[in-house]
């Protein structure tokens, strides 16, 4: 269905161009160059709108798709625009300096120089490839990620550069009433949805229920469960497996949202995150006192109950990604059949030992915590196919919920189709942002 919507009004964007002698405009020496140009600019810039309203946490889209999913889809569409913005660059340019009889350069110069905020545009499509840089992954793995949402930031500015140069030379808004009001609405709609969901909820469930750390607790060596305490937190609907995106608001962290799930049921007045220290954010995390306050926004995720289909399941994690799983089983009755297998380095960085003892007491939870932090190969590792099949024979039967670091989830995907385990059985999500 969002696929949909998404090609009709596409289709609404180019079919507004035909209509207005998109295609009768090229003719004559740089004609076609400059027709593609235009075409270019168009559904770039439509791109650019629909990759920003992927973002805009509209919870309904959120809930259909999943956020993992979506930022996968901001992602691509993102290179998709990226490349199309420089098709515009190109094309248009050629056009014109063959329309006019110039060298490129001159062209561009006189771009610069005599045409409306075209300058301006530059500085926009300059920021547009930053962004699109820093996405690539290998780039982004050299990038903290404070540096990189900062510069993310910038594509609004971009977007809005881009505004000003379409309004002023693109045909769509000078030659075309139907088109300009399109793209009004365009831009209504999707800044309108980042206002709304991105900043107008997000405050008023804050200044609603007062969310402050109350306590901190060792759970493993470098993992921390940080309890937050709230108003009428039973009003915000959060669901086992979901997450926020947390700010704690000291000096160092008020501007760094980061994804932890909730690692328990929340309570009327508490919630509970648990963290491990992988990086500078979640390091200061292991110290942050009682008192200070927070900002969430949320809850996000599909990762829940409400995906099972049967009374049996198939839980498995790894290191951290137990924390999502630890607040699931909370949602297990005593008719339901459920394994959990716990993969951790070593014994002592089980997380949330204790609590996981006391459910291993009902007849229908089996827990088995497995050392080790390799992925092995199918028949040695001990969540290989082998021993999967042996110790879980009727997996192909259970609803799987498997959550850990990327590698390790494609391994378990693999082995759990493998063994016969249908795809809308396999419950996963990426936390990465």
């Amino acid at each position: 269905m969002v696929a949909w919507v998404g090609f009709v009004a596409a289709a609404v964007t180019v079919g507004l161009w035909v209509r207005h002698g998109g295609f009768s405009s090229a003719t004559g020496p740089g004609g076609r160059a400059t027709a593609v140009g235009e075409l270019t600019a168009l559904v770039g810039t439509y791109a650019v709108l629909v990759q920003l309203l992927l973002m805009s946490r509209i919870v309904w889209l959120e809930r259909a798709v999943g956020l993992d999913r979506l930022v996968v889809w901001h992602r691509w569409t993102g290179f998709a625009t990226l490349w199309l913005l420089v098709g515009h660059v190109i094309f248009t340019t050629v056009g014109y300096a063959q329309g006019d009889r110039m060298s490129l350069w001159a062209q561009t110069r006189d771009f610069v120089s005599h045409y409306p905020d075209v300058l301006m545009a530059w500085v926009g499509f300059v920021m547009f490839i930053a962004v699109g840089v820093t996405s690539v992954q290998i780039a982004r793995a050299k990038v903290q990620r404070h540096t990189w949402y900062f510069i993310h930031l910038y594509a609004y500015l971009a977007v809005a550069l881009a505004f000003a140069h379409q309004f002023a030379v693109g045909s769509d808004f000078s030659n075309d009433r139907a088109a300009r009001v399109w793209w009004i609405f365009l831009y209504l709609i999707v800044f309108g949805s980042i206002l709304w969901w991105r900043v107008i909820v997000p405050w008023r469930l804050n200044l609603r229920h007062d969310l402050r750390v109350h306590s901190v607790k060792r759970e493993a060596p470098g993992v921390v469960s940080i309890h937050v305490r709230g108003r009428d937190l039973d009003l915000i609907d959060a669901q086992p497996g979901q997450f926020f995106l947390w700010r704690f608001i000291t000096s160092t962290g008020w501007w760094q949202a980061h994804p932890f799930s909730l690692s328990a049921t929340p309570r009327k007045n508490r919630m509970r995150i648990t963290v491990k220290n992988l990086g500078d954010h979640s390091a200061r995390l292991q110290r942050i006192r009682p008192g200070v306050r927070v900002f969430a926004e949320g809850p996000y995720g599909t990762f829940t109950a409400e995906r099972r289909t049967r009374s049996r399941a198939l839980l498995i994690a790894a290191g951290i990604g137990i924390t999502p799983l630890r607040a699931l089983l909370d949602t297990f009755g005593p008719n339901d059949d459920v394994v959990l297998l716990y993969r951790v380095a070593t014994a002592d960085d089980t997380v949330f030992r204790h609590e996981l003892r006391e459910f291993a007491r009902a007849d229908n939870l089996r827990i088995h915590v497995i050392e080790g932090n390799e992925i092995g190969d199918d028949r040695t590792d001990l969540l290989g196919v082998s021993l999967l099949e042996r110790n879980v024979p009727d997996v192909a039967t259970r609803d799987c919920f498997v959550c850990g670091p990327p590698a390790f989830l494609d391994a378990l995907k693999r082995r759990l189709a493998i063994l016969g385990v249908p795809r809308h059985q396999i419950h996963y999500e990426r936390f990465q942002l």
